[in-house]
């Protein structure tokens, strides 16, 4: 970050001083290690930083934070257990009741928006045609001797 006095500082980049955000708000970008945000699942992980853009106003007493979240995962396929990476974007508006000294650490809510933007059932395509139930094989690589090519597939 450059320059003036932000609502949003590096040490804690996900806490909104509300002392700090002027009355037109304010434009703040980050980038977060989501290691110590237990976001995993099995099927679904975080290996590279994520960007969260936010625009952050006040209204008397209440702080309003509209979020584009912006989260690289690699997901496990549930059809072929390969790997596939996605992009997750989603945006929140996060809303906070607070006095003009409090601190708002956003930090749960970002993780929470990330977590339910998860897909249910990662796909790594619409046709894939998962692992035969007897041996295993991946059948996108190719048939296997229990699923032998059939005509008009």
């Amino acid at each position: 970050m450059t320059g003036g006095l932000s609502a949003l500082t590096s040490e804690e980049s996900m806490k909104i001083y509300v002392s700090r955000v002027p009355a037109e708000g304010i434009k703040q970008e980050a980038r977060y290690d989501p290691g110590e945000l237990d976001m995993e699942r099995i099927d679904v992980h975080l290996r590279e930083p994520f960007a969260v853009d936010a625009f952050v106003m006040k209204a008397d007493h209440e702080l309003i934070v509209n979020a584009a979240i912006h989260c690289p995962l690699q997901l496990t396929c549930a059809r072929c257990l390969e790997e596939f990476p996605r992009i997750v974007t989603t945006d929140a508006v996060l809303s906070y009741k607070v006095q003009p000294a409090d601190v708002v650490d956003i930090t749960e809510d970002i993780r929470q928006e990330i977590v339910l933007a998860y897909p249910m059932i990662p796909v790594c395509r619409p046709d894939c045609k998962g692992l035969c139930s007897v041996c295993g094989q991946n059948l996108n690589a190719g048939p296997c001797q229990h699923h032998p090519i059939t005509q008009g597939s």
